[in-house]
Formats: structure tokens, sequence, C-alpha cells
């Protein structure tokens, strides 16, 4: 999970580099298509065919499909707004799977849980301070980022029960690569040499952040992964600071710890909710 969120701060800086000279699209193709290349290597030989049985293919699709858009909203967003208030907004990604959750699927959240969630959208509005500062394209595009990319998270928990790392890695960028290039074609440029070189680079980052996380979903809890999860508004400050001059806000800081104390307790409290569920569903010994 640590080394997720580091190669993800890094790809982000990166992300930013290149989007001042090529369309964000058009980056997000280059990173599905080299990352697909990279994958090679671990597809050959007899161990690598067993990464190419999928054996839930829908909800692959699914989960290719809120990638897509997730993937595309964030590299659009990370070219408009400071990289530490992307990554500050990014973690309203688990509240909106918990509201989505209530309203969509009938979930029932008790007082403590709506309190956690509150607090979490305060968080949010702490960065954003509507009024006080202009809220533009790039802060929706990396809300609606974050919205997209916890459905793709809530489908990941439950293919790693089934699928490796490799697998739902392969298939996600088999899915995302054309569906990216048809997205980049209006704007379509061709890039330099050296635009290629930091492509390679974008998507050598973003692959390894694809499959540690996923890799850590499958050997660890939720609740163990997500206070790891906060050092990446830690990182991404830093490279933004370090290559462009970015100076993050105090209440980029406060409004992201706001958000990631509620995300962290509203998952501490369902872990602990379902091992009671499961205590007293379990026959006496």
């Amino acid at each position: 999970m640590l080394l997720s969120g580091l190669a993800v701060s890094c790809m982000s800086g990166v992300i930013l580099h290149v989007t001042k000279t090529l369309h964000p699209f058009e980056a997000a193709f280059f990173r599905n298509l080299f990352g697909l290349i990279m994958l090679g290597p671990l597809l050959v030989g007899k161990s690598g065919m067993r990464h190419w049985r999928a054996g839930r293919l829908r909800p692959m699709i699914w989960r290719a499909l809120f990638s897509t858009i997730s993937m595309l909203c964030y590299f659009y967003g990370v070219s408009l707004i400071p990289l530490a208030e992307v990554t500050a907004l990014s973690f309203m990604g688990p509240l909106f799977a918990t509201v989505i959750a209530v309203l969509i699927l009938g979930e029932r959240i008790r007082i403590r849980r709506t309190l956690a969630l509150i607090a979490g959208f305060l968080g949010a509005i702490i960065i954003l301070r509507p009024g006080f500062h202009h809220i533009g394209l790039g802060v929706v595009l990396i809300l609606a980022s974050a919205v997209t990319w916890s459905m793709s998270m809530v489908i990941i928990k439950v293919l790693t029960k089934t699928e490796s790392a490799v697998t739902q890695s392969l298939y996600t960028l088999i899915m995302l690569a054309p569906i990216t290039a048809i997205a980049a074609i209006p704007t379509w440029q061709n890039p330099t040499l050296v635009e290629y070189g930091w492509m390679i680079l974008m998507a050598a980052l973003g692959t390894m952040a694809q499959l540690a996380f996923t890799e850590a979903f499958k050997d660890a809890d939720m609740t163990a992964l997500l206070p790891l999860d906060f050092a990446k508004l830690i990182w991404t400050a830093l490279v933004g600071f370090i290559f462009f001059y970015q100076v993050p806000d105090i209440w980029v800081f406060i409004g992201g710890a706001l958000i990631f104390a509620s995300t962290t307790y509203i998952a501490l409290r369902e872990a602990q909710l379902r091992r009671a569920s499961v205590a007293v569903e379990l026959p006496p010994v």
C-alpha cells in the first residue's frame, strides 16, 4: 500500500509535466498502452497463461468502465489544480462509496457513521471553501474521479477472491487502451521522443501502483491499509513543491486530514460490525 501510494504520487507529477504539452486524454491512452506492454513478460509461458483465464468477466468489464471514467477525469484534473489538492479530494472516494451503498443498495448506517460522513464532507468544504476559493473544472473532475474510483474499488475487493492482481490489471488495461484511444483522437498530436520517455515512466509507475494496490487488498484487510494511504498527501505535496513550485494551502492539509480520519473511522466501524455479525452467526463450540 505504501509502494502504491508513492508510485501514484510520482505518476501524478509525471502526468502534470506531460500534460503541459499533450492533452490529458492522450497521456491516459499511452499510460494504458505502455502499461499493457509492460505486463507482457508476466503473460508468457505456462505460468503466464493462467493470468489469461478470467473466471468473472462481467465484473471485470464494470471495473474497466469505472476505471476509464475515473482515469480520464483524474488526468484532466491533475493538469488543472495543485497535486496536494488532487490527493486530498481523492480521499473522498470511500465516503462516496458509503453514500452510494445507502442510496442504491439500501444499506443502513447509524448515527456514528453518519457523523463521520458529515465530518468527511466538512473536510471537503474546508479544502474548497466555496465563496473564498474558486471551484473550477479541475475540482469537479477530481471529485468525479473519486466517485467512479470508489465504485471500481468495491469491484476490486470482490474480484480479489477469485482473480489475481495480474489478471485484473491485464483485462482492465485491455479494455482501457482502446476506449482512451478513442477519447484522445480529437486532440491527437504526435509526441516527441522525450515525451515518449516520460510516458513510459508514467506507465511504469501506474502499473506498479495498480499491481501493488490490488495485491495489498488481496493480502490485508482494508482497515489495516487505509491508515497507510494518507502518506500520499505528504508525498504529492512534496512532488508538487520540489518540481512544480506548488505551495499547498494549510487548509488542504486540514481538510484532507479530516476526510481521511472520517473514511478510516467508517472502515474500522464497518469491520467491527462484520466481525460482530460473524460471531453471532458462528455455532457454539
